[in-house]
């Protein structure tokens, strides 16, 4: 098993964490400081990112992973093989961190519309519950969240106008 580690916001890292929980590969010793490495599925669009952006380790990096976020890298039968290619560089884990941003928007934005017009809950008690769900509370403001949403909405409702 290849891991590799690397910085991303720390409000996403936690999201990550609570939503792929199931997927954690234990490490083998359980004191280990080292987190343990989400294993994603090849079915993840993620999954993807990782095995087209992973590249063969630079010979001046170092090879001390620092970071909030551990994967374990894919091993796909053909292409790339982990043991080479197991190097995410700055840029990569740039685009990584969009990819895991507009899943954790699209995941939130569904779950406040759909409290606030099956269940009657409104926005600002769904975003709690969110928040406090994917242990996000101290990671990120509420209320910046709440306005990338009604952005979206708003540009939801001139498109559907026009």
């Amino acid at each position: 098993m290849i891991t590799v580690t690397f910085q991303i916001k720390p409000y996403l890292a936690a999201y990550m964490y609570v939503r792929y929980k199931n997927h954690l590969d234990v490490p083998p010793d359980r004191f280990s400081s080292s987190p343990s490495a989400i294993h994603l599925l090849d079915t993840q669009p993620l999954y993807h990112f990782l095995h087209q952006l992973s590249i063969p380790h630079p010979p001046n990096a170092s090879w001390h992973e620092t970071g909030n976020i551990t994967f374990t890298l894919p091993h796909p039968r053909n292409g790339k093989n982990p043991n080479v290619y197991n190097y995410i560089g700055h840029d990569s884990a740039l685009i990584i961190e969009k990819a895991m941003e507009v899943e954790m928007k699209a995941e939130l934005y569904e779950f406040l519309l759909e409290n606030k017009y099956c269940h009657g809950i409104m926005f600002k008690k769904s975003m709690e519950t969110f928040v406090a769900h994917y242990n996000m509370v101290e990671l990120v403001e509420e209320e910046s969240l709440m306005r990338a949403f009604q952005r979206w909405r708003k540009i939801v409702k001139e498109e559907k106008n026009m």
